[in-house]
């Protein structure tokens, strides 16, 4: 099976929050980036989030605007999520270790 990407990933443990920004009313929650690439962001977050969602991503020293691509759920408060990156605001460093930015 060959990898279909066409930039490299990196994993990454990263708390953030995560925003939905809709129409009507923003859901906001914990979450984590568990790897990212120079276009995308995969997370782990508390709460659904739909496909075509455009979403907020910020943790102390960096925060991007993107669109969610795809969301499974894994257990019924834990959901994997991929967003590309449609705008980068602020970016500090994402690292591999929990807590730091």
């Amino acid at each position: 099976m060959s990898n279909r990407r066409s930039e490299p990933r990196f994993p990454a443990d990263q708390p953030v929050t995560v925003t939905a920004i809709g129409e009507t009313a923003e859901q906001s929650g914990a979450g984590t980036i568990i790897d990212f690439s120079a276009s995308g962001i995969g997370l782990e977050v508390e709460f659904s989030l739909s496909a075509g969602a455009k979403v907020r991503i910020q943790w102390p020293r960096g925060q991007v605007l993107g669109e969610v691509r795809y969301c499974l759920q894994k257990a019924p408060t834990n959901f994997r999520a991929g967003v590309k990156i449609t705008e980068v605001v602020a970016l500090g460093r994402i690292t591999e270790q929990s807590g730091a930015a």
